[in-house]
């Protein structure tokens, strides 16, 4: 049951909005848990034992762990106790060779809420939950299960439990959210679906131009799968009056790799740097190089130093945590190599724009940082899709080979799903949503003032993204609606 079927909208989710608000308040959290078993139950059956270990090894590592450090006593070796499980858990099922039907819905999500929570615990940044079905609903919360967004504990521990009502405004709010998010999903990622597939078959040998038109379609699929996904679960929270963390705020807007990660997978993204990354760069070890480095090799080689060895565990984690297949752990070496060259080459880039006369802030080398950025974006998405190294690498070849209009005068750009008047839908679609972002950029509360905007207004907007899905969204015989990729990470 995926979050943009209709028994989804129609049966679950009207379901779970009536059963929550009929229970009394301090029991509306243990509502959102029954909820969310059967939800995890609906799609994993019996797997959800494994969520229920996890969630019992955290919960009593946290208690414990919080009882030694209120005596002071060294909890190093507790939380080890706590994280080896849980990680093995994730490890065991997803990595080592086991059967996939053996790995639950949404565990990668779910152990990194865990393993944030025992660290938390750990460096005493949040006291430990002691109601175990709340620590449970966090990490089984339905809306979050699939695709995220990956939480922190502090983030949504007052919201989560505290029961609030559903109301008129939570339900206009949550609704737009969720057009949005079946906007973006049946009228573009729908719609491109079946051409990726066919892009990327075995078979296929695009060239010229047509291997490049891969490239966008690729990266343009993904972002509208993904990102509208996480639009329909901000706006089922949202109805609960639970408001979760953004998980993309205008990725192509980015002027570097490093902004880009910034803004796409945003929740992954601090997650790893909170975890991972900050513990690194601000270790014993690394202290001692800062102070060696600065001292023998200057201030610019260490900071390259210490960025590498920063982002390399960030970077092979990444890969990792995707999967176990070596385009994901090379998409993970990737944007290593890619973000240590833009620290490495960040000053000459600077003498270079003043050399020209050109400042920083000019349109001239915001667009020319844009564009560069989109291409390693489009190259990234690519190598992220493959199925194999060899398959990323022939179609990074194709793009240099002839005949450079790929066949396309000759109609090849119809043979991939896609006739004209989807064409012309999808880049109507683009346009929109990307004038959407663009006024979000502006206005990041742009969504959150719809509601209040004169009755004309509003409706008019109501009626034009009902009637576009109704009207333009992929369904039926013919389509077949994206899968939701990061469902199985």
């Amino acid at each position: 049951m995926a979050y943009n079927t209709n028994v989804y909208f129609m049966i679950f989710l009207p379901l779970a909005m009536t059963f929550y608000q009929v229970l009394p308040k301090r029991y509306r959290y243990v509502g959102l848990l029954m909820e969310s078993m059967i939800f995890f139950w609906l799609i994993s059956k019996v797997l959800i034992l494994w969520i229920g270990i996890t969630a019992g090894v955290a919960y009593i590592t946290g208690r414990v762990m919080e009882n030694a450090l209120e005596q002071k006593k060294n909890t190093k070796g507790l939380l080890w106790l706590g994280l080896l499980p849980v990680i093995g858990t994730l490890v065991g099922l997803k990595y080592m060779g086991f059967s996939s039907a053996l790995a639950p819905i949404g565990i990668s999500f779910y152990t990194l809420q865990a393993v944030g929570y025992l660290l938390d615990v750990y460096w005493k940044r949040i006291p430990a939950e002691r109601n175990p079905l709340k620590l449970l609903l966090f990490l089984i919360f339905f809306p979050t299960l699939m695709e995220g967004p990956i939480c922190r504990y502090s983030d949504v521990e007052e919201q989560l439990f505290k029961g609030e009502p559903i109301t008129a405004d939570s339900m206009i709010a949550g609704s737009i959210r969720m057009g949005w998010g079946l906007f973006k999903r049946m009228i573009i990622a729908d719609r491109l679906y079946g051409a990726v597939n066919i892009l990327y078959k075995p078979s296929a040998n695009y060239t010229g131009i047509m291997a490049f038109l891969a490239m966008v379609i690729t990266t343009i699929q993904l972002y509208m799968e993904f990102s509208g996904t996480i639009d329909i679960v901000i706006g089922t929270a949202r109805v609960f009056q639970i408001r979760l963390p953004e998980n993309f705020r205008q990725p192509f807007w980015a002027k570097s790799a490093a902004e880009f990660w910034r803004r796409w997978h945003i929740s992954l993204g601090t997650w790893f740097k909170n975890y991972i990354f900050y513990p690194v760069s601000t270790s014993k070890v690394m202290k001692k190089w800062n102070k060696f480095g600065k001292k023998y090799v200057g201030k610019y080689w260490t900071s390259v130093v210490t960025s590498a060895i920063a982002l390399f565990p960030v970077w092979m984690l990444n890969g990792i945590w995707h999967g176990p297949k070596i385009p994901y752990i090379m998409y993970g070496v990737y944007y290593f190599v890619i973000l240590l060259a833009e620290v490495m080459l960040e000053p000459a880039g600077k003498k270079a724009w003043h050399a020209l006369g050109l400042a920083e802030s000019s349109t001239v080398v915001i667009w020319v940082r844009r564009l560069r950025t989109w291409l390693v974006i489009l190259v990234g998405e690519v190598l992220f899709r493959a199925e194999s190294l060899s398959q990323f690498g022939k179609m990074m070849k194709n793009l240099f080979v002839g005949p450079w209009d790929g066949g396309m005068l000759s109609g090849s750009v119809f043979e991939i799903g896609l006739d004209l008047g989807d064409y012309v839908v999808v880049v109507l679609g683009c346009i929109v949503v990307f004038a959407m972002e663009a006024r979000l950029e502006k206005d990041p509360d742009a969504f959150e003032k719809i509601p209040t905007l004169p009755r004309a207004g509003r409706w008019a907007l109501y009626y034009s993204l009902i009637l576009s899905i109704v009207i333009f969204g992929a369904y039926g015989a013919g389509y077949q609606p994206a899968e939701l990729i990061y469902a199985g990470f």
